[in-house]
């Protein structure tokens, strides 16, 4: 081979590597500073994001603004989560290696921001002339997951009574903030029993309370083909699997270091629990509140652990487009 022909191959070797090189770089501050990719694996945020859906995620805007109530919000969970880590493609596991130290082996979340710090929150059951005006179709925007109830009972007059009382709207400093009149969530965790935080922090200390404790799960299933809803009481066994899972007593004992979270978490005269976010944090819940882990399970969310906003679907491809 000619001199000058393995010169020209050295060079352009050397071009492509600092090209690649380069890209690499470039590629990397893009996806710290400016956005980066998520595939969300759970229905928690159904029918706005579903499962499989891969977003683009904004990061640049909450540099300079607060996301506000009602955002669709990505953010780093506060714990070790394995369970969803074991759900990441190979490509999320590559991207998160970029990730800062703080957060090895978190992983993101997205879910609507419904707190913000100094926010009390409570979900109030609905009225009974709620359920009335669904029958007569005066009520017509419901919620993926209580259409599903309605339809798994088949008629509003055979949903339980117990299962009616769990449904509720959000109140955000004694009313429902603008832009959550139709939205409606499962009155459960943390809603229902001021001391859950502490069952998922420590289950075994808090055994007897578990035991008593009247908080119940409510969660779809299939078997054989045919839908089913299962309500049930959490065992001991519950909170130790999710405390096991989620390693939830270290954000319990680290993130929420600063403040003791029982003094935020009350009962009000009308046997509500209140939720009131402290400073430098926030609250989150999922659209589909029944098949939705969500602050209502684990807890404030440190400002901090803020990525960015959903603004693109850029598949499944029939469903490109913007994230509303």
């Amino acid at each position: 081979m000619k001199k000058s022909t393995v010169e020209k191959i050295r060079y352009e070797t050397i071009d492509w590597i600092k090209a690649i090189l380069y890209a690499v770089i470039f590629g990397t501050i893009i996806r710290l500073f400016v956005f980066e990719t998520m595939m969300v694996p759970t229905p928690s945020m159904v029918p706005t994001i579903k499962v499989g859906d891969r977003l683009f995620i904004e990061k640049i805007t909450y540099n300079y603004t607060l996301p506000e109530r009602g955002d669709i919000t990505v953010f780093w969970t506060p714990f070790v989560d394995t369970v969803a880590q074991q759900q990441l493609r190979a490509f999320d596991r590559f991207m998160d290696f970029f990730a800062p130290r703080e957060y090895e082996g978190h992983v993101k979340y997205v879910k609507r921001l419904v707190g913000k710090p100094g926010d009390i929150l409570r979900i109030v059951p609905v009225k009974s002339n709620f359920w009335e005006k669904i029958k007569s179709g005066e009520i017509k925007e419901l919620p993926d997951w209580l259409t599903y109830i309605i339809n798994y009972y088949e008629k509003v007059d055979y949903i339980p009574s117990m299962v009616k009382n769990a449904v509720g709207t959000l109140e955000v400093n004694g009313k429902i903030p603008e832009g959550f009149e139709n939205r409606y969530y499962l009155i459960s965790a943390i809603f229902e029993d001021p001391l859950f935080y502490n069952y998922m922090a420590y289950p075994e200390k808090y055994q007897s309370e578990i035991i008593s404790s009247d908080v119940k799960l409510y969660y779809k299933d299939n078997f054989n083909s045919k839908a089913s809803l299962t309500i049930g009481k959490p065992s001991i066994e519950f909170y130790k699997f999710y405390n096991t899972s989620y390693n939830y007593k270290e954000p319990y004992e680290k993130v929420f270091s600063g403040i003791n979270i029982n003094d935020y978490i009350y009962r009000d005269t009308d046997g509500l629990v209140n939720v009131k976010v402290p400073d430098g944090y926030y609250f989150f819940m999922g659209d589909n509140s029944m098949e939705s882990f969500d602050s209502r399970f684990f807890g404030f969310v440190p400002v901090k652990n803020v990525v960015g906003t959903p603004f693109l679907r850029i598949y499944p491809m029939e469903r490109f487009g913007k994230v509303k």
